[in-house]
């Protein structure tokens, strides 16, 4: 079915990465073995090959103590009821003297837990590390030998009680896992790869009734219980699941869940292990959401369609720059070595050549996710294309929905480093750049407009010739248009800067150069009254330069352009003669040349006005916004190059 392209198309993806299922390379995530899950470990047991006790220890948090367990589907689900793990598990199914040092009767798990073991044990699938755990939990001692060596605390009565904490845990709901010592060295149960082939044999076997599968199209042995686990390792949500039985969730369509849907275990395995890793591995998570990109037919990095240009490829291991040979921190717009533009030529040649990689052949797929509860998690997104159609549509949107602006690279820690060039800015800048406010430091938004902002940008981003939604542009233009709401470099780096890359990308998609936009635009009443307001502005910040013993020029107050901004843009014709007439007194203020360069932009400026337009009162379009932008970038460096 259509529907479930998505999970075909991760289980493919699955196939093609197999070779990595359950290895640990470098602290990356794993690509866990079918029939495997993951959970927590806090407590560590030491066994020999006869299933005799030799040690045991608490698991401090931190990465080791990640374990990757075998799991059936009841247990891989479980919420509650008895449903034991294969193997590894919580110390009221594995302990058989539990009830005796806790009082809380479980015999009923540890008979589940052990009977389900001893199958596995006793199969042809077994293993010998699975036969010294099953001989040693036989005995019934787990409780005593943790106690007995200092791992487990008892109260003064001999109880273990959730008194003493394991990672922030109560005892008695310590996950526990297994090195078993087989010949000279110990050997660790969740990291061996024979094992996990043997569990993934054994358990295919139990599989249950074959069905159609909506996802491969084959007669294959199918789940109705799907993992969870999807974006995180405490991710309850679930992207497939029909567990009401009172006919509330198909209100009479359908007879059975089965009939709803149906998927092959194999193929929900592999999908959702697939997916699992990737976000981990390369996905964008945040607000609820996750969304990640993949190549699917063979192993090779993509650039990241959630990050800003300069970003994107910064795990791509095929992408040949080295971001530190450039200086990356650039003051001035106006060096005699622009780094800027260094910066953004070296960038260009490295894409390029990055880009003659991809084949013909090649296929990649987007996937966003959300969740509507704790519990349902829906596909929100999702498409599949030609990798050359990708980077088509990457490509475009890099070079045309850009901006000059300051951005950080790599991490946010204390190696940060910035650049200062054109580049595109990520989709969650752009939906901040619409809907947020600044609070504090940076812009703040509600995460479900955001997120939904982001998933309405994707297809700009991967459909060549998508435009930006003109309410999200507009929305933007509005936020920039009310500079005196946040501070000057948020609104000037994080707004201004990056709606203006959205209006550059609609309109050099209409085939025009953002290049050529003031003269393109020479009588164009919005973009005339953003280069006014930009004359104006500078030229009040031009009359109130002071400069401090070092020669650097002080912070000073708000202009009046910048007080009167949003009244300006829905008034311009009204507003500009209170701005101007404002600016009377500070004429006097600034040099002879200053003077005279800015009574010649505006003379350049009001000429272009045909018959009323500078009367007219008429709300400005966004397009004033990199008009302004343009005029004022301009008049500096026409100072700068003046006082060099």
């Amino acid at each position: 079915m259509e529907r479930l392209a998505w999970l075909k198309t991760l289980a493919e993806t699955y196939d093609v990465y197999s070779g990595l299922a359950g290895v640990e390379k470098n602290d990356q995530a794993v690509l866990l073995p079918i029939s495997h899950s993951t959970f927590n470990a806090q407590i560590e047991v030491t066994i020999d090959e006869e299933g005799d006790f030799q040690s045991a220890r608490r698991l401090e948090k931190g990465k080791d103590v990640v374990t990757i367990i075998p799991v059936t589907e009841d247990s891989a689900s479980r919420s509650s009821g008895i449903a034991p793990h294969p193997l590894c598990d919580k110390l009221c199914y594995i302990a058989g003297d539990y009830a005796l040092y806790t009082g809380d009767d479980k015999e009923k798990y540890f008979e589940a837990y052990l009977n389900q073991l001893r199958e596995w044990a006793e199969s042809e699938q077994s293993h010998p590390m699975v036969q010294a755990v099953y001989r040693y939990l036989a005995k019934g001692t787990l409780i005593s030998d943790l106690a007995e060596s200092k791992t487990l605390e008892l109260d003064e009565n001999g109880r273990l009680t959730d008194q003493g904490k394991i990672q922030g845990l109560g005892q008695t709901g310590a996950n526990v896992r297994f090195i078993v010592y087989g010949g000279s060295r110990p050997q660790e149960v969740w990291k061996n790869q024979d094992l996990y082939k043997k569990y993934g044999a054994f358990y295919q076997q139990k599989t249950g009734e074959r069905n159609l599968c909506y996802a491969s199209g084959k007669v294959e042995p199918c789940s109705d219980k799907h993992p969870s686990k999807v974006r995180n390792s405490a991710d309850k949500a679930k992207l497939i699941s029909g567990n009401d039985e009172s006919g509330f969730t198909y209100r009479g369509r359908f007879a059975s869940k089965e009939e709803a849907v149906s998927v092959g275990y194999d193929a929900s395995q592999k999908a959702h292990n697939a997916l699992r890793w990737l976000i981990q591995k390369q996905g964008y998570t945040r607000d609820e959401s996750a969304i990640v990109c993949w190549m699917v037919n063979r192993p090779m990095q993509l650039p990241d369609l959630m990050q800003d240009s300069v970003n994107a490829y910064a795990d791509v291991d095929d992408f040949d720059m080295d971001f530190d040979e450039t200086d990356l921190y650039e003051v001035s717009a106006i060096d005699k070595h622009d780094t800027g533009k260094y910066f953004a030529q070296k960038f260009a040649n490295a894409v390029n050549g990055y880009a003659e990689k991809i084949e013909a052949d090649d296929r990649v797929a987007v996937i966003a996710l959300d969740a509507a509860t704790t519990g349902r998690l829906s596909v929100v997104y999702y498409e599949e294309m030609g990798g050359r159609q990708y980077m088509d549509g990457i490509l475009n949107w890099q070079r045309h929905c850009k901006w000059r602006r300051t951005v950080k690279r790599g991490d946010m820690g204390k190696g940060k480093k910035h650049v200062t060039c054109e580049c595109t800015p990520s989709p969650r800048e752009m939906a901040l750049a619409a809907y947020g406010v600044q609070q504090s430091e940076w812009l703040e938004a509600d995460g479900k407009l955001i997120r939904n902002t982001v998933k309405r940008l994707l297809p700009c981003i991967t459909q060549k010739g998508v435009r930006i939604p003109h309410d999200i542009i507009r929305a933007a233009a509005r936020r920039a248009s009310m500079p005196q709401t946040m501070s000057e470099f948020v609104w000037y780096n994080d707004v201004l800067c990056v709606v203006c890359a959205m209006i550059r990308f609609q309109y050099e998609e209409g085939g025009m150069n953002m290049e050529h936009f003031l003269e393109d635009n020479l009588k164009d009443r919005n973009v005339l009254f953003g280069r006014l307001l930009a004359v104006y502005d500078y030229m009040e910040q031009r009359a109130m330069f002071e400069y401090d013993e070092n020669g650097k020029v002080k912070e000073s107050r708000t202009t009046n352009a910048k007080r009167y901004w949003n009244a300006y843009c829905r008034r311009p014709g009204r507003t500009a003669q209170t701005i101007k007439e404002n600016l009377i007194s500070y004429e006097r203020r600034l040099k002879d040349y200053e003077l005279r360069k800015f009574e010649e932009w505006i003379g350049g400026i009001m000429v272009q006005f045909s018959g009323n337009e500078f009367k007219d009162n008429t709300a400005l379009s966004e397009m004033y916004l990199p008009g302004y932008y343009q005029q004022m970038d301009y008049m500096r460096k026409a100072f700068q190059k003046k006082e060099q």
